[in-house]
């Protein structure tokens, strides 16, 4: 199979995974990324166990707030590739499942900045959603809100297919994409920027001109008293069911 081939396969099978994905069935796992990029190489079994070490270096990472975390579903494609890659035939299983898990978690970082690109084209297209429902215009806001997609799947797609073009060369993409630092810091900048947006819009839907004692108190637990979010989740918990039970008893 020809690199371009190659890439273009794997490419519209990430973007399309993380399209479903939004949508709620999680098809495009690091797991089952792993897999389908073995089988393209023909190598399933070295797929498998790449993808499933990735999926298990991801436990614990979640979009919380809109928080950008590594991608180690894109970084499992890009790690069975270059482990099955013929130049390193001669590694045993276990060298290659280390050579695969090391750049899909190189990877998986630098694709974290793609992430945050794709999140914020897509205001683009809000924007304009919204201005067509100012408008009356159903069909244009329809057509718009479908389109809100692209980003996520050319984010996804994109860095595949070039990826594969050069996978003889993956090293070096990588070098060379990390060091243009004006791209890497700039991006930080509007990943930093993601979560505060995302815990905002949380808190809009709060009644805060009547629980603000709890974000008070929430606020002061997590940064004088250090309490994780678990811990924090745990008291609200507490407090919304005394709360409930208070209210029940009134009536």
């Amino acid at each position: 199979m020809s690199n371009l081939l190659l890439g273009i396969i794997l490419g519209c099978w990430n973007g399309i995974g993380i399209i479903v994905g939004l949508s709620g069935p999680g098809i495009s796992t690091a797991l089952t990324n792993g897999v389908v990029a073995g089988l393209c190489m023909g190598d399933a079994q070295l797929g498998l166990q790449i993808g499933a070490t990735c999926l298990l270096m991801s436990i614990g990472f979640y979009t919380y707030g809109g928080a950008t975390i590594p991608d180690f579903t894109t970084g499992a494609l890009f790690g069975t590739v270059l482990a099955a890659l013929p130049a390193n035939a001669a590694l045993d299983m276990d060298a290659k499942i280390e050579l695969g898990v090391t750049a899909a978690a190189a990877i998986a970082l630098l694709m974290s900045e793609m992430d945050i690109l794709g999140r914020a084209s897509t205001t683009v297209f809000q924007h304009l959603g919204e201005k067509a429902l100012a408008d009356n215009n159903i069909k244009k806001f329809e057509a718009v809100t479908l389109a809100g997609v692209l980003p996520w799947f050319l984010s996804r797609m994109i860095p595949v297919l070039i990826g594969m073009l050069f996978i003889d060369k993956l090293g070096n993409v990588t070098a060379f994409a990390n060091s243009i630092a004006w791209v890497s810091n700039g991006l930080g900048v509007v990943g930093g920027i993601l979560p505060a947006v995302g815990f905002a819009m949380l808190l809009s839907y709060m009644d805060l001109t009547k629980y603000w004692p709890f974000l008070i108190l929430g606020y002061v637990l997590y940064a004088w008293a250090g309490m994780g979010t678990i811990a924090l989740a745990l008291i609200g918990l507490a407090a919304a069911g005394l709360m409930m039970g208070v209210a029940g008893g009134a009536k």
